[in-house]
């Protein structure tokens, strides 16, 4: 009896062990089935447009099965991105209170958050959370960049600057942000040493900061200090060659006031020799037809528009030849279809970001429709320099 008894342990172990194991499958069916049936409403909420009440379903479902925070991610950025950030808010807010979520996975929360915060102009709160974030070196970077941008959206120049001066250690594209932040603060800034020492630390961060050289050209010019103001304004064509056409107006006139107007002349030929813009072009044509004659100037603007042709080079063409046509019904058919040809050129835009395309007639050196900063130029082709 006994040795039977030994016998059948094994078949009853096994037995117990069957049982117990499917008890245990049909627990997980059932918590499968429950969750795939509150899943569903949640979808069916949110289809039916009612996402209060699917937001609220989801987070009750994180707490049965940790493993659907990926949904969470992805349901918070959708919220963010159609624009309902208070959603986003919720979902995110809740994932960073749950005691039973990893560090990784809290501090990701912490980063969503701080992103929600940020695209509702909660500029405090997404402080706090990108601030607190940079302690983490996994965060460190993506944080510091947001915080740059919540200070650039609210003009703190000085905060906006610290955190550039970080990120400029291993970015080339920070020290570029560095030194426009420079360029905006020395704006503000009445005294005039003042302003110089700000505009020169943007030229040290980024030597081709052509907004800098520009300013600088600008505030010695105001200064009477004429050669000075030369040497910074010739710089720019070095720099890039498709912001000449703001230096020109300046030069001549800086050029006019040291007597030297040979050396103007010299300028302006090695400008169109390189194509640096149609504005050279008309200014060395005026100068041609001062010391030499209109025949010239026109010869002169018929070859460059051969090689390059702008609305703005044909405009000034045909303002040469009817200075050069004798009064009758020739010279009245070319000034009205000058006037028809001006505009044209004034309803076309000036500048255009290479980032983004914005265009408009205003140079813009942070681009007011992506944000991004020195992409906004003159625009080059037919209908621009």
């Amino acid at each position: 009896m006994l040795e039977l008894l030994f016998l059948l342990l094994p078949i009853a172990a096994a037995y117990g062990w069957f049982m117990g194991r499917n008890s245990v499958r049909t627990e997980e069916r059932k918590e499968q089935k429950r969750f795939s049936k509150q899943y569903a409403t949640g979808i069916n909420l949110l289809l039916s447009d009612q996402p209060d009440k699917a937001v609220d379903l989801f987070v009750e479902l994180l707490d049965v099965d940790s493993e659907t925070i990926e949904t969470h991610w992805t349901l918070g950025k959708l919220f963010r991105r159609r624009g309902e950030v208070d959603r986003a808010i919720k979902i995110h807010k809740n994932l960073t209170s749950l005691p039973n979520l990893s560090e990784h996975d809290r501090l990701t929360a912490m980063y969503e958050l701080g992103k929600d915060y940020l695209s509702a102009g909660i500029y405090d709160r997404a402080e706090q959370m990108f601030a607190g974030l940079q302690s983490y070196k996994l965060f460190r970077e993506k944080s510091q960049k947001h915080l740059l941008e919540l200070y650039e959206s609210t003009h703190e120049w000085d905060k906006a600057i610290k955190i550039a001066l970080r990120l400029a250690k291993q970015s080339s594209h920070a020290r570029v942000v560095l030194a426009q932040l420079y360029c905006e603060l020395a704006e503000l800034d009445d005294n005039i040493p003042s302003k110089i020492k700000h505009y020169s630390k943007a030229l040290k961060h980024d030597s081709n900061c052509v907004r800098a050289v520009l300013s600088l050209g600008k505030i010695h010019m105001k200064e009477g200090e004429y050669g000075e103001s030369i040497n910074y304004l010739t710089r720019v064509f070095e720099q890039d060659k498709s912001f000449v056409c703001e230096t020109i107006p300046l030069l001549e006139e800086a050029y006019e006031k040291t007597s030297d107007t040979h050396t103007f002349i010299e300028f302006l030929h090695s400008c169109v020799e390189h194509n640096a813009g149609i504005t050279a072009a008309i200014t060395l044509s005026e100068k041609i037809c001062e010391s030499q004659s209109i025949e010239d100037a026109e010869h002169f603007m018929t070859h460059v528009l051969e090689q390059h042709p702008t609305m703005r080079g044909f405009h000034h063409l045909m303002g040469l030849h009817i200075r050069a046509a004798d009064v009758g019904n020739a010279r009245d058919s070319l000034r009205r279809l000058r006037k028809m040809v001006h505009e044209h050129i004034v309803q076309r835009p000036n500048y255009k970001c290479r980032h983004c395309g914005f265009s408009g007639h205003t140079l813009y050196w942070r681009c007011p429709s992506c944000k991004s900063w020195a992409t906004t130029k003159p625009i080059f082709g037919l209908d621009g320099e």
